[in-house]
């Protein structure tokens, strides 16, 4: 492979030959696209504003929504990537092993699958589906019972993954309000696309 000369002249663009291009290369800015959203998504759908309701302030993106933010932190985030060592179920072992992070795929391919023609936030159901099991422990839902006996609460790993595994990510009330509550064991989400995502779970 090619890549950078000492010089800008000597730099090796990839595909000299693609006939691919836009007539307008500037890509919009999200307040651009804020402004159109209200009339974009269907009445009640939850809308992005600047850089969201966040417990520290921060300031708004140029290029992309409060909850595409928020849907990109959990994607990289270490509690994200470590549903890979967790079972979602045990399975014949000579088939392929159903982990937490397949089931969150799969949890919001379904989602914005449904939530896309109802017209709501599309970004906002991604980051609470991708993140709505970050919390859970090893081995399904039987941690759940092991780890009852030391939290005075007791232990729920819908609460666990917005209140702990994603706290660092400083992310949105309404992404840890859907993730909070996907449960059914748990009120209902404040927000439809967040009652979305707490039908997509259902195991299929």
């Amino acid at each position: 492979m090619e890549g950078y000369g000492a010089s800008p002249e000597d730099l090796t663009i990839a595909h000299r030959d693609s006939s691919a291009h836009l007539e307008t290369p500037l890509a919009a800015t999200w307040a651009q696209r804020e402004a159109d959203q209200a009339s974009s998504l269907a009445p009640g759908a939850t809308l992005a504003h600047g850089a969201g309701d966040r417990l520290r302030p921060e300031e708004p993106d140029e290029f992309r929504s409060c909850f595409e933010r928020d849907r990109d932190r959990i994607l990289h985030s270490n509690a994200f990537r470590r549903l890979a060592g967790k079972t979602q179920v045990f399975v014949f072992p000579e088939d392929h092993m159903r982990t937490r992070l397949t089931h969150a795929l799969e949890v919001a391919q379904v989602a914005v699958g449904i939530a896309r023609p109802l017209g709501l936030n599309v970004a906002l159901v991604e980051a609470i589906a991708l993140g709505h099991d970050c919390g859970h422990g090893p081995g399904g839902h039987a941690s759940e019972e092991a780890l009852d006996p030391y939290l005075a609460s007791g232990f729920d790993h819908a609460t666990w993954g917005a209140d702990v595994s994603l706290a660092s990510l400083n992310l949105c009330a309404e992404t840890l309000d859907g993730i909070r509550n996907h449960s059914w064991s748990r009120p209902a989400p404040a927000t439809p696309e967040g009652e979305v995502v707490s039908w997509a779970v259902i195991p299929r």
